[in-house]
């Protein structure tokens, strides 16, 4: 019997710009060539129609000092989801904000991808999420880890138990951490990644300015897997190929 895999999707909808997830998951739907589920999960989220997606109430976790709250928020969306699918062997956690536009199957989702070697921020940054990232990094350094940064914006595969017991080992229901950083990096220390070149590979372009070049878009839409966007970057020159590319 063929494997269904299950997808989550963390959703905060007062933080939503658009159209983000209904994108998303046309993305998923049109080019994703494997059986499916998708668990968006999170707080008031808005009724999503489809066999093929199941909506998740999670409660947010209030606001801790020194503590970055998505990560933390993640972790309880991910306990969530869990408890609805406790047959599943693992699961792809994939951002709101991650369009595919074209095919791929599990093999492209599991093959280990990073973005550099090694972690470099400002552990002093105003931004959480840096200094997240160097929190995990001195994690990492203490158990004499690699120090890759894994943070792709694009989907991850984790096998339960494994996330499991990297949530348990440094109480990520309390302490926020990068997940991806730390599951990459203990249980494949010795694999050398994939490393993502926006040149040169065919899986991502992210779009993290306020005028991208309408050229790369286009080109992006025939050589890539994925197309991505920070906040900066959710503009109408992406928006309006998206919903072109998805008949929206």
């Amino acid at each position: 019997m063929k494997e269904r895999y299950l997808i989550i999707i963390p959703y905060l909808p007062i933080a939503a710009q658009g159209r983000e997830l209904d994108y998303a998951i046309a993305g998923w739907r049109r080019h994703f060539k494997e059986d499916f589920i998708i668990a968006v999960v999170g707080e008031h989220l808005p009724a999503i129609e489809g066999p093929d997606v199941v909506c998740v109430e999670s409660e947010r976790v209030p606001d801790m000092p020194d503590q970055y709250r998505q990560h933390l928020d993640y972790v309880r969306c991910f306990r969530a989801v869990h408890s609805l699918f406790p047959e599943t062997e693992g699961f792809i956690f994939v951002a709101d904000d991650c369009y595919a536009v074209n095919d791929f199957d599990i093999s492209d989702v599991k093959f280990l991808k990073m973005n550099e070697p090694d972690i470099d921020y400002d552990p002093e940054s105003p931004n959480r999420w840096r200094r997240d990232k160097m929190k995990t990094k001195r994690a990492l350094m203490a158990e004499g880890l690699p120090t890759r940064n894994f943070t792709t914006h694009i989907p991850h595969w984790f096998e339960w138990d494994k996330w499991e017991a990297i949530v348990e080992k440094y109480g990520m229901d309390h302490e926020s951490y990068v997940i991806e950083d730390l599951y990459y990096n203990t249980y494949y220390p010795d694999r050398i990644p994939f490393r993502l070149s926006a040149e040169h590979d065919n899986l991502k372009l992210g779009v993290y300015v306020t005028t991208p070049d309408p050229k790369v878009l286009d080109k992006a839409f025939q050589t890539k897997i994925w197309i991505t966007n920070s906040p900066d970057g959710f503009v109408l020159e992406l928006v309006n190929r998206i919903r072109k590319h998805y008949g929206l």
